[in-house]
């Protein structure tokens, strides 16, 4: 009868008590050399986030911080950091460290981006921890037109309409 009455007091408490996990967001990911992987959020003004990168093996990973809308990765060609990142408007904050971590207040409300890049020593697999949800975004890549092919059409769509304008016009 103890029993019973131990395990049900022992339900109802882990009922109304129940054990949270301090960490909103969790991040798993395995990426390869000048791979990158960014984040957005929204903080409000003086609101704290802190992030941490923990790598799993041998991987260089860094951690970028931005307040304005990233349009590019900053990794060059041959997979390496471009110098500009840290010369951008919109960095804020940047971690190098072997595991890279960021506090930081926010001094207006608005959205905010994250970027992390494996820079050498992969592939690798990562994991991010944040107190606050993030939401994945990724670079808009918009295909280009060519020019002479466009001009072509246009001009060969003129010519039709035109044509058949006179035609029409003729009867």
């Amino acid at each position: 009868m103890n029993r019973k009455k131990i395990l049900l007091s022992c339900i109802f408490f882990f009922l109304f008590f129940p054990i949270i996990n301090s960490v909103a967001f969790t991040h798993v990911d395995y990426i390869k050399d000048g791979n990158y992987v960014f984040f957005l959020f929204d903080l409000n003004a003086s609101d704290n986030i802190e992030f941490t990168v923990i790598h799993e093996d041998s991987g260089n990973f860094t951690l970028f911080l931005f307040n304005r809308r990233p349009i590019e990765s900053f990794v060059k060609s041959d997979k390496t950091l471009n110098e500009k990142i840290f010369n951008h408007r919109g960095t804020v904050a940047y971690s190098l460290d072997d595991n890279p971590y960021i506090n930081y207040t926010a001094p207006l409300e608005k959205v905010y981006y994250i970027e992390i890049i494996l820079v050498d020593g992969g592939p690798d697999s990562f994991t991010l921890t944040c107190e606050k949800d993030l939401t994945r975004y990724y670079l808009p890549i918009i295909p280009g037109f060519r020019l002479e092919f466009l001009l072509i059409s246009l001009i060969f769509t003129v010519g039709i309409t035109f044509l058949l304008i006179k035609k029409k016009m003729s009867k």
